[in-house]
């Protein structure tokens, strides 16, 4: 009984989640070019956080454990 409840409700998510990408052609003419500057801006950030984050690693974690602190 559990799993069938947890299989519905799956289910349930997966539907409503995908419900905006059959959105109507009406719809998506509708979008407006300036809408698209955002994208390289989160791209550029995700990049700088992955080095961020990497870089961090190998200060705190990888340059420690080799140099025998």
């Amino acid at each position: 009984m559990k799993t069938l409840r947890t299989l519905i409700l799956a289910l349930t998510a997966v539907l409503v989640a995908a419900a905006p990408a059959g959105a109507s052609t009406a719809v998506l003419a509708e979008a407006k070019p300036w809408h698209y500057w955002i994208a390289p801006v989160l791209f550029l950030s995700f990049i700088g956080i992955a080095g961020a984050l990497a870089l961090g690693y190998y200060v705190k974690v990888i340059r420690l454990k080799t140099r025998g602190r």
